[in-house]
C-alpha cells in the first residue's frame, strides 16, 4: 500500500504530538516547604478525592488580583486550600506559579493532609483546618547574606523601619481584593533599601498590621542575632521582605483604599507541627533557617 506525502507528514506529526505529550516538565524547587507528618491519607481515599477536586477548582477562584481560596467536603474529610500571588505579578505568571505549586506540593508531600509551599512569586497551602485567619503562625524565614557595620547599624534600622512602616500602612489600607505595597528608600552611605509587604486580602486592616508587625518582630530577633540584613519571613497570612537590591517589578498596582474590610474572629498562636521542612541554599546567596 502506497502512502502519500501528505499521509506520511500527518503520521509523523501525530507521532510528534504523542512524544511531546509524554514529556513532563519538572517544576522548580520551592524556596521553603513544609509537610505535616501528624496526619496522613491513603491512596483512593475520600480525602485524596477531595484534594483532587480542590486543586482542580482552586485556579478558577481567582479574586481578580491573585488570591485563591476553595474548600471541598465529601464524607467527613474537609479539605481547605488557599493561595496568593505576589501583588506585582502578571496574571499569567501567577497562574503558572499556582499550577507549579500544586504539582510540586503533591510530589513533595504525597500523603500528608497538611502542607505548604512557598515560591518567590506565590505560596500555596492546604489543610484539614481553615488555612486563613491565623496571623501569628510563622513557617520559617530566609536570611540574605549581607552585613552592615556597627557604625551604620542604628541609621540602617531607622531608615528600614520608616520604609516598612509606610508600606505596612499602605498595604493594610487595601480592600478585600488586594493588600500589597512595595517601595524603596535611601539608607546610610546612599545604599538603597527595597521593601515589600503583603497580606491576604481577607484580613481586616488591623489584622494585616498585626500580622506584619509579628513578622517584623520575628525578623528583628534574627537580625540582632546574626547581623545579616535582607530576607523574607514566611507566613501564610502575610509576607514581609526587604533587601539591598530590587526584587519586585516596577509599575506595581496601588492598593485600593476602602473604608471597611471583612473581619475575622480573633485567633491565637497555633502550636508548631511535627513535619518535614526543606533546608537549602538559594542561588548561593540565601540561607534558609527553619523553625
Amino acid at each position: 500500500m502506497f502512502i502519500t506525502a501528505r499521509q506520511l507528514f500527518l503520521r509523523i506529526f501525530l507521532c510528534f504530538i504523542c512524544i511531546t505529550n509524554t514529556v513532563t516538565l519538572a517544576q522548580p524547587d520551592f524556596i521553603f516547604y513544609f509537610c505535616a507528618n501528624n496526619d496522613n491519607y491513603t491512596i483512593n481515599s475520600t480525602f485524596e478525592r477531595n484534594l483532587d477536586t480542590t486543586f482542580s477548582t482552586l485556579p478558577t477562584t481567582n479574586s481578580g488580583l491573585g488570591f485563591f481560596n476553595h474548600s471541598t467536603l465529601e464524607g467527613n474529610d474537609m479539605v481547605y486550600s488557599a493561595a496568593i500571588c505576589r501583588g506585582d505579578i502578571e496574571p499569567d505568571l501567577c497562574l503558572s506559579c499556582l499550577n507549579d505549586s500544586m504539582v510540586k506540593l503533591r510530589e513533595l508531600c504525597p500523603n500528608q493532609k497538611e502542607a505548604v509551599g512557598y515560591y518567590e512569586m506565590c505560596w500555596l497551602k492546604y489543610s484539614t483546618k481553615s488555612v486563613l485567619g491565623n496571623i501569628y503562625h510563622i513557617d520559617g524565614y530566609r536570611v540574605l547574606v549581607n552585613t552592615i557595620t556597627s557604625a551604620q547599624r542604628d541609621r540602617f534600622v531607622e531608615d528600614l523601619s520608616s520604609l516598612m512602616n509606610k508600606l505596612k500602612a499602605d498595604a493594610a489600607a487595601g480592600d478585600s481584593l488586594l493588600k500589597f505595597a512595595a517601595g524603596n528608600t535611601t539608607g546610610p552611605d546612599f545604599v538603597t533599601i527595597y521593601g515589600l509587604v503583603q497580606c491576604t486580602p481577607d484580613l481586616s486592616k488591623m489584622q494585616c498590621i498585626d500580622c506584619l508587625e509579628n513578622a517584623y518582630s520575628y525578623y528583628a530577633t534574627v537580625f540582632n542575632q546574626s547581623g545579616k540584613i535582607g530576607g523574607t519571613v514566611f507566613q501564610p497570612m502575610c509576607r514581609y521582605s526587604y533587601g539591598l537590591s530590587r526584587f519586585f517589578n516596577e509599575g506595581i498596582p496601588s492598593p485600593p483604599v476602602s473604608s471597611s474590610s471583612p473581619s475575622l474572629p480573633p485567633v491565637s498562636s497555633s502550636p508548631s507541627l511535627q513535619g518535614t521542612k526543606c533546608n537549602s541554599v538559594y542561588l548561593s546567596l540565601s540561607i534558609y533557617t527553619m523553625l
